[in-house]
């Protein structure tokens, strides 16, 4: 199994502290993230390396960290290949774990947030012939409404590939401007008519629904009024839900997506009418979703049991 750590001196969370127009933003600290991808790292080399950089890679006064004193705007990038060159990028004075670099390949760099404004998106490494490209995606919130701590923040990651052929690589910082409102972002949910495309269950498989744009008779809707409507291939469910939005990123093609959590109640499972399996674990499950992610085209509903559902919006063909 591959891992991406992600380790940030700070990660703005978007909390109003008054019911004026102008909200103050807090920071919290010392958050890590680790993503885990579908490529095979053996155990005890996940786990050394992920107990390593949990450590090392932070920024402190008494303990400068992996890559040692820094500038602010410093963004140094290394593809490791050999236990030589781990040990000419490391400063600091820990004992390095063991890894086969016959097999794998060590990312370990760092980057920056300007301001409590500016949130790190995404990254990659991009293979570009004759060298890497490092790509990281930075969103700025330039709502006028809410108002951040001027702190730069460190942004450290962290992964494992397959090896890797040794080559020069140059760092991409790009930084997308959007109005981001946490407040109104699960407001996105509404205006649309969702149809079904496919689904997964809890024993992660995956189901299609209906053909290739999905089934335009399993949609869902959700109203300005707080309602929630849900039409099947027989009839339809209503009830009422609750949302809000807790998190904002950028999709594919610079538009802006919101995830968040939902509450259905009140949702009737009417199922004596379906036939169909589909229409049948929609109606079962679809009240028991309490997790969104939606953009302008798509919403993604899940709950905590792994069934996710994907819609559509239906005017999409």
């Amino acid at each position: 199994m591959r891992t991406i750590g992600i380790l940030l001196s700070a990660l703005f969370l978007l909390t109003a502290c008054d019911s004026s127009d102008n909200h103050e933003m807090d920071i919290d600290d010392d958050v890590v993230y680790t993503t885990p991808k579908k490529v095979d790292v053996d155990y005890e080399t996940q786990n050394q390396l992920s107990n390593f950089f949990l450590e090392e890679l932070y920024s402190g006064q008494d303990y400068p960290g992996f890559f040692g004193k820094l500038e602010w705007d410093a963004q140094p990038c290394y593809l490791i290949n050999s236990n030589e060159e781990f040990l000419s990028a490391y400063k600091g004075t820990k004992q390095l774990p063991e890894v086969d670099f016959e097999r794998y390949s060590i990312l370990v760099g760092r980057s920056y947030c300007a301001d409590g404004s500016e949130s790190i998106d995404k990254y990659n490494l991009i293979d570009e012939g004759d060298h890497y490209r490092m790509y990281i995606g930075i969103l700025r919130n330039v709502n006028p409404n809410y108002t951040y701590p001027h702190v730069i923040r460190d942004f450290f990651y962290w992964d494992v590939y397959p090896k890797r052929e040794s080559k020069p690589i140059t760092i991409e910082r790009r930084v997308v401007d959007k109005v981001v409102d946490f407040e109104h972002g699960a407001d996105a949910l509404q205006h649309h008519l969702w149809t079904l495309t496919n689904y997964i269950s809890e024993d992660n498989k995956h189901h299609q629904a209906g053909y290739r744009y999905g089934d335009d008779r399993l949609t869902i809707s959700f109203e300005k009024d707080g309602k929630v409507k849900v039409h099947t291939r027989n009839g339809s469910l209503e009830g009422s839900y609750q949302a809000n939005a807790t998190k904002a990123n950028l999709t594919s093609g610079d538009g802006l997506q919101y995830f968040g959590n939902l509450l259905m109640y009140n949702t009737i499972k009417d199922t004596a009418k379906e036939k169909e399996s589909s229409a049948i674990y929609y109606c079962n499950h679809i009240g028991s979703m309490d997790s969104f992610r939606v953009n302008s085209y798509y919403l993604e509903l899940s709950n905590s049991e792994g069934v996710t559902f994907y819609f559509r919006d239906a005017s999409l063909k």
